[in-house]
């Protein structure tokens, strides 16, 4: 399904765009999303995150970085293209999402400015879920049946106390089991977020859709000190789901 996806992406784009974005993205498409979107990393900039969050529900982070350099009418044009084939944001989404991609990705990017200075002051969890994990999720946390699981009433969100953040911090890939309903797919990691901002939405998720009735009496929270720790011991995607079955997966 995803290869056929992008195999009619490529083609409708090669007829629009000239070299060297057509080779671009057929080098994109020959690459599973997953597998690359932990080891690809776009220009530091205003939303960035949020360009992540959105694009790499759909494909590898190599598309855009291999595309950068086209005018911000053409960024337009792919993203006309993105919400046809199911990129579901809002109008002022699209607005951020295409500043961004204009701007460091188009024809005349500003200078590098050296490492981006951390800057997160007491996010928003309920932001933080709705762009980076309500496209597999779902904004009521409901997922979608046979593809992505959902957050109401998981308990993996209690498994452990951090499981959350190791699940986050580095994707996990697996076969697992939520509510009654089998899932086997990979969740890409999202280390791209700043130790607040998945601090943030870690409490969030496990308070929203009476998730909180599941929570142990004696588990405290997760705080940007408790990720910042895991951040320092990454594991696999599939150790992951490893230390998911020794705690009571199924």
């Amino acid at each position: 399904m995803m290869t056929s996806w992008l195999i009619g992406v490529q083609r409708r784009r090669l007829r629009r765009f000239a070299p060297p974005l057509g080779l671009a993205l057929l080098v994109a498409g020959t690459v599973a999303a997953p597998a690359r979107a932990q080891t690809v990393t776009l220009p530091p900039g205003p939303d960035r995150d949020l360009v992540y969050g959105k694009c790499r529900t759909c494909h590898s982070l190599q598309y855009p970085k291999d595309s950068a350099g086209i005018t911000r009418q053409q960024w337009e044009g792919v993203l006309d293209d993105m919400a046809k084939y199911g990129l579901d944001i809002t109008d002022a989404e699209r607005g951020r999402i295409l500043h961004y991609l204009a701007t460091y990705l188009g024809p005349n990017p500003p200078p590098a400015s050296g490492p981006e200075e951390a800057a997160e002051t007491a996010p928003d969890g309920r932001q933080v879920f709705l762009e980076q994990c309500s496209a597999c999720h779902q904004a009521n946390g409901q997922g979608l049946p046979d593809q992505f699981p959902p957050l109401a009433g998981n308990r993996d969100l209690f498994r452990t106390r951090t499981f959350p953040v190791l699940a986050l911090l580095n994707g996990m890939q697996g076969p697992i089991e939520v509510n009654g309903s089998r899932f086997d797919g990979q969740m890409p990691a999202f280390d791209f977020l700043g130790d607040e901002k998945i601090a943030a939405v870690i409490r969030y998720v496990r308070g929203a859709w009476g998730n909180g009735r599941h929570r142990p009496p004696a588990m405290t929270g997760i705080s940007a000190r408790d990720v910042s720790a895991a951040r320092k011991k990454p594991l696999r995607p599939h150790e992951v789901h490893a230390y998911r079955q020794a705690h009571g997966g199924e």
